[in-house]
């Protein structure tokens, strides 16, 4: 066996951290309309959507997990169930 350290973790990238951020925070809006009874406007409800999925794309770009999402329009497709 080496006695060959383990390396160390690369810093958190600050670009990384903000988009997280921002994604979590467009995920809470797109939870939070989702959950109003009180008829929320589709358009809001559509630009929540819209911005956490572009975000969810940039990460995966950003952090190079081509496997996660293959291309955008993967990500827009309607599920099948």
């Amino acid at each position: 066996m080496s006695a060959k350290a383990f390396p160390e973790p690369a810093a958190p990238r600050p670009e990384v951290a903000t988009l997280r951020r921002e994604r979590n925070r467009w995920l809470r809006r797109e939870a939070n309309l989702a959950l109003a009874c009180n008829g929320a406007d589709e358009t809001a409800k559509q630009q929540a959507r819209t911005a956490q999925l572009v975000l969810t794309y940039a990460l995966a770009v950003i952090e190079q997990h081509p496997g996660t999402v293959g291309s955008f329009a993967d990500l827009t497709q309607q599920s099948a169930g």
